[in-house]
């Protein structure tokens, strides 16, 4: 259901209504969707910032008027006489070139501006994880959220804003350092994309575009932005964002500061885990500026900051029995900069190179007696990619559109524990380069064939280890007939890869004062696996009365993993002060062979005013050999829908029905299902607008899949009351 297109399509209608999808999978539809989440009764935890976030957006509401305010009058006339329309988000994520979501032969979602706004996101999962086969676990702290797609998350799926791969393996904590104020589009693609993207691309890619300055300023203004100030109840967070743009002749300049101050975290379980401890805030900025001499060039940089101080335990994921408080703070850094260029029909020219370099630190400072290790972690990436498109025709029936290019990253790791090496997480470097080529053909009118190869080398070095070196070529074909406009169908066929990481292969630690130990494995062999997709889509005009549209997408894969790397219990000890009990010793193992299989469904809705949405997907994965089930999150089903009253108002409902995940072969990774309710109002006027939402409306207590230690998982939010203001000037 992005803002204003779908991962069917995206459905306009008038007033913006667009068209749930993908998600409905989100269950945020159109140019609305659910609300974010928050327990139940406000804490005035901090009246003085309360106090300065509402005056400084009530403030600049009333300070700037004018064009903005002409234009929601417009808007709001055209509403009876605009025919209903559906728009269709494009994304270049699955080809790495421009393409519709609906149309393109792939399992896509996309999430817009306009759905974070309308979900009151907080954080990047509040959206996400409505999106069919992708979770986030961890439990309710941001930084223990990581996305999966398809059940493969960390190394095994590829993370990039603006183009900048966001790489970290430091296992319980997130790389996804991004505020959501600044997100302008999420593209999440599910399956293997190693063809294009090298190594890690075994569940998919999950890339993010942040804010421009066109976002913010109206058609012949050369200044404007949007101020915002919001409460959410469930981790007592008070939040403000302002946001500027200006242009000056061939230039363009964005800024955008976020600042959070959040508290302790109300669920919806009881007793011990009612409340988790989490005081802390966050600072993020983003600056952008770009020079478009005429219309063949861009050149664009940025720099973004993400700052954030919490108190918690050791393991962001863990609840009051991690009782080992720690300060935690983390930093991360990009600055990024490209060039896009083309020529005036793009038949020869239509690229772009992208520099970039990112710098994530992880700092944490013991607060138990006695105190544990003090720790700190840095990951830089550097890197470049550069890619073009070129567009010819063999014969008056077949037309190729080539696109190429390489890319090269590099990884530095340096972490320490107690002013030492970590040997937990070694220090270490990994070089990737890759060069690959695509070719789309369209050929007799309603035909698509899609063939793209590619070739990638890496390098492994730690010191006092042995350097270790793979290339591997990964090849994918796609087949699409479209024999009417209401129907599409698509097969696929895949090769995809990632290496053993520097954690997974050297990662040691022998001690009985620890809650768990760990064995290095230097005989990793890297993961590969073939994949197998079929899909298809649907799309009807006036279904059920005139200028509806109804649209579904649905695919299916199968999908042989061999050499899978599999955390695995290898023995257990006896712990020592400050620790009891038994603990658990963990080494990383190729399983032999894994089978893999699953889909997504999608279906969207809408009718005038009126938007539903319903995404449902399935995942199972089990050892070849043995027959044990392995990791995969359970069945879940989305329900969204969205109703705009007036002008003015809407309202908005969303459902998340989770399945018992109780078939895992690891029992201690099994979890109950869950239902989850959210609800929500928006009144909009001219440039002022005001969000209401209640998640989680009858403060379930549930826990998510994802977190794989039965005695230290945590319950997500409970009940929670959202408020954000928010005006454009």
């Amino acid at each position: 259901m992005p803002g204003d297109s779908s991962a069917i399509g995206a459905c306009h209608s008038r007033l913006r209504l667009c068209a749930l999808a993908a998600a409905v999978q989100a269950q945020f539809f159109q140019h609305r969707a659910a609300p974010a989440a928050c327990p139940s009764r406000p804490s005035w935890r901090n009246p003085s910032d309360t106090a300065f976030t509402l005056a400084l957006a009530v403030s600049c509401a009333l300070a700037y008027q004018p064009a903005h305010a002409q234009q929601q009058d417009n808007a709001a006339e055209s509403k009876d006489t605009q025919a209903t329309t559906v728009l269709d988000t494009v994304t270049v994520t699955a080809t790495r070139s421009p393409n519709s979501r609906f149309d393109v032969p792939a399992s896509v979602s996309t999430v817009s501006r306009e759905e974070l706004d309308d979900a009151q996101a907080n954080t990047v999962s509040t959206l996400l994880r409505a999106l069919p086969n992708v979770n986030y676990g961890g439990g309710p702290r941001s930084a223990a959220q990581s996305p999966a797609i398809r059940g493969l998350q960390g190394p095994r799926i590829i993370l990039s804003v603006d183009g900048a791969r966001r790489n970290y393996e430091g296992g319980v904590n997130t790389p996804l350092l991004i505020d959501p104020d600044f997100i302008r589009q999420v593209d999440v693609v599910r399956g293997p994309v190693s063809a294009v993207y090298g190594g890690g691309g075994l569940g998919g890619v999950m890339a993010f575009e942040t804010i421009t300055a066109d976002d913010f300023l109206e058609p012949g203004k050369n200044f404007g932005g949007r101020i915002k100030g919001g409460y959410r109840s469930a981790n007592e967070e008070w939040s403000t964002n302002l946001t500027t743009a200006a242009r000056s002749g061939d230039f363009d300049f964005l800024a955008s500061g976020t600042f959070r101050d959040f508290g302790e975290i109300h669920t919806g379980a009881n007793g011990d885990h009612a409340k988790y401890p989490n005081d802390g805030n966050l600072k993020s900025g983003l600056l952008k500026g770009g020079f478009s001499p005429n219309e063949l060039n861009r050149v664009e940089v940025s720099y973004q900051r993400f700052v954030d101080k919490m108190v918690g335990p050791t393991n962001p994921g863990g609840n009051l029995l991690s009782q080992f408080s720690h300060n935690l703070k983390r930093d991360q850094e990009q600055y990024t900069g490209s060039w896009a260029f083309r020529d005036t029909d793009r038949r020869l020219l239509d690229g772009k190179l992208t520099l970039y370099q990112t710098t994530f630190k992880l700092n944490s400072r013991s607060l138990a007696t006695p105190p544990q290790a003090d720790t700190t972690t840095m990951t830089k990436t550097v890197g470049v990619s550069l890619q073009n498109s070129s567009r010819f025709d063999t014969g008056s029936w077949m037309a190729h559109r080539l696109t190429y290019g390489v890319d090269f990253y590099r990884d530095t790791s340096e972490n320490t524990s107690a002013g030492q090496s970590n040997s937990v997480l070694p220090n270490g470097k990994m070089r990737a380069v890759g060069v690959f080529l695509q070719d789309e053909i369209s050929f007799l009118d309603n035909w698509t064939l899609i063939g793209a190869l590619r070739h990638d080398d890496y390098k492994l070095t730690s010191p006092g280890q042995s350097e270790v070196s793979h290339d591997k070529l990964s090849p994918k074909l796609t087949l699409k007939y479209q024999p009417w406009k209401v129907l599409g169908v698509y097969g696929s066929y895949g090769k995809a890869y990632r290496g053993p990481t520097l954690t997974e292969m050297f990662g040691n630690l022998s001690t009985n004062r620890a809650l768990f130990n760990f064995r290095p494995n230097t005989d990793l062999k890297p993961e590969t696996s073939t994949a197998k997709e079929v899909g298809a889509t649907l799309s009807f005009d006036d279904v059920l009365g005139r200028g509806d549209r109804l649209l579904m997408k649905a695919a299916y894969f199968t999908e042989d993993v061999k050499d899978m790397i599999d955390q695995q219990v290898v023995g257990r000890y006896t712990r020592e002060a400050p620790f009891a009990g038994t603990g658990m010793i963990f080494q990383r193992r190729n399983v032999a062979r894994a089978e893999r299989h699953g889909g997504e469904l999608e279906v969207a809705y809408a009718w005038d005013d009126l938007s539903l949405g319903l995404g449902y997907s399935r995942l199972r994965s089990k050892n070849a050999e043995t027959g044990a089930n392995l990791y995969a999150p359970p069945d879940k089903l989305s329900f969204g829908a969205q109703y705009r009253i007036d002008h003015n108002w809407s309202v908005r409902y969303l459902g998340q029905f989770v399945r018992a995940q109780d078939y895992d072969a690891t029992e201690l990774r099994r979890r109950s299902g869950y239902a989850v309710h959210d609800i929500g109002v928006t009144y909009q006027r001219r440039q002022y607008r005001v969000d209401v939402g209640i998640t989680n409306l009858f403060n379930k207590g549930y826990a998510t899949y994802q977190q794989s230690l039965a005695d230290t998982f945590s319950y997500e939010q409970g009940r929670s009351v959202n408020v954000t203001l928010s005006a454009r000037f």
